[in-house]
């Protein structure tokens, strides 16, 4: 197994446990217009410990990569609503933050299609 499957798990394991000691964060990601934000923040948490394990098993990695592409498209509303509070808070252009953030999350996506 490739040394960056063990990276991609452990960044995921990691973000998914974050989302139940750092729970408020996430859930102020979670647009407005949605209800349960709460909820929606331990949900996502618990998913994001799912993939992190479904990505270590062969037989279960290819199904957790798609779910992973299909999720990262998914959150992407929680990124947005990030990026216009810290451009706001740290009175920054959201280009800035737009020009960190797009590209990563690309490359997420990229980086888990390989393990279809």
């Amino acid at each position: 197994m490739n040394i960056d499957l063990y990276i991609m798990a452990a960044i995921y394991g990691f973000a998914g446990i974050t989302h139940f000691t750092h729970t408020r964060f996430f859930e102020l990601a979670v647009p407005k217009v949605l209800v349960y934000r709460h909820f929606i923040a331990l949900f996502s948490g618990v998913l994001e410990i799912l993939i992190a394990m479904g990505l270590l098993y062969a037989t279960t990695r290819s199904i957790t990569a798609i779910f992973l592409m299909v999720f990262l498209v998914a959150i992407f509303p929680a990124n947005i609503v990030q990026i216009n509070y810290y451009s706001k808070k740290y009175q920054q252009p959201a280009l800035l933050f737009w020009a960190i953030r797009l590209p990563m999350q690309i490359a997420l996506i990229y980086w888990a299609s390989l393990y279809v």
